[in-house]
């Protein structure tokens, strides 16, 4: 008890020798002149509850975006020039700003696909946030004009196709049908990249290695757009919505397959793609422009390459990479793979 009483009295005496010292340096002085009028603040009732409300729309685009692959993909890392415009949120926004395809530097803390890359949040505080960053056409990486609206499709393909295209592989192939002259690329990487889907999709990708102009679209080319399968009704967060994985509710759609569709290889033409793809790549390998032992499945860099032997790899790549197995456009797929399926049959691969 006396060690309590103590205790007490010494910290009365520290606050009244604070209070005494405060109180000292304390003067009194003239008013200063005053200050610039304020700003008058916005309700939030007429901006920020726009968006933030009790509804649950932010909670379930969230859910759902959280399944795609865009949040769950191992590739914010890169964040060099050439990488980031695709690989950081930063990077694509700046991209869209100045119209260049590699930043103007390493993009330093690089944000992964978020809501800011593709909607303009926190912009206006009002429901425009939701409006898209680009919908526009645009001259792409290679050089080509690329509009996914093309007999009636939807702009917002625009907005994916930015990222979504084929990269300039380099040598680049300046005459497909060449069977005299030879390139020999440095990387075994050589191809049009990971995401060629929107030149699929539209039509514009690969080589005719006949030079007949014999490659077709699918009726998909420029009348399907990105979001009509892929943000389709969402189930929840396995397909659709935000997460952006494609399923059969955009298909069946009355003014497209009307419920007809019971499965991705429609027709079985995803299996004749599949099919096609490993027949093409083994008579590749046969004729040594696929590597089967440092690099399987990947460019042989060790030889020069004619350029149509080139193109019919880089046909080949960009089908594997396109990833839809022929959804996206079968009818272009097929053509190149039948194309080079035939060229190497009648070298007698």
């Amino acid at each position: 008890m006396k060690r309590v009483l103590t205790f007490l009295f010494a910290a009365g005496m520290m606050v009244s020798a604070a209070s005494l010292m405060f109180t000292s340096c304390t003067k009194e002085g003239p008013q200063g002149p005053a200050g610039a009028d304020g700003q008058d603040g916005q309700d939030a009732n007429a901006t920020c509850t726009q968006c933030h409300n009790f509804s649950d729309m932010i909670v379930a685009k969230i859910f759902q975006y959280d399944a795609s692959q865009h949040a769950t993909g191992s590739t914010t890392a890169r964040n060099s020039t050439d990488c980031a415009p695709c690989h950081s949120s930063q990077g694509y926004i700046e991209c869209i700003e100045t119209g260049e395809w590699v930043t103007a530097e390493a993009i330093q803390n690089p944000a992964p696909i978020n809501c800011r890359t593709c909607h303009m949040i926190h912009e206006s505080y009002t429901a425009t946030d939701w409006d898209l960053r680009w919908v526009a056409s645009f001259t792409n990486a290679l050089g080509e004009v690329t509009d996914m609206t093309t007999n009636g499709g939807d702009a917002t393909g625009n907005l994916c196709a930015r990222c979504h295209q084929s990269r300039l592989a380099e040598p680049v192939i300046t005459d497909p049908t060449s069977t005299t002259s030879t390139l020999q690329p440095t990387s075994y990487r050589y191809g049009p990249h990971h995401g060629p889907q929107s030149p699929m999709l539209a039509g514009t990708g690969g080589y005719d290695i006949n030079g007949s102009d014999a490659l077709t679209n699918s009726f998909h080319t420029g009348r399907t757009s990105c979001v009509d399968c892929h943000g389709a009704e969402a189930a929840g967060a396995t397909s659709g919505g935000h997460t952006l994985w494609a399923n059969l509710t955009g298909c069946n759609t009355p003014v497209c397959h009307d419920g007809a569709v019971t499965s991705f290889d429609y027709e079985g033409k995803q299996t004749i793609i599949e099919e096609g793809l490993i027949i093409l790549e083994h008579k590749l390998a046969l004729a040594g422009v696929v590597d089967t032992v440092a690099h399987p499945g990947y460019l042989n860099t060790s030889i020069a390459h004619t350029q149509k032997m080139l193109a019919i790899f880089y046909n080949y790549k960009f089908i594997e990479e396109d990833r839809s197995m022929g959804v996206h456009n079968f009818k272009r797929a097929n053509g190149m793979i039948e194309d080079g399926i035939a060229y190497l049959e009648s070298l007698g691969y």
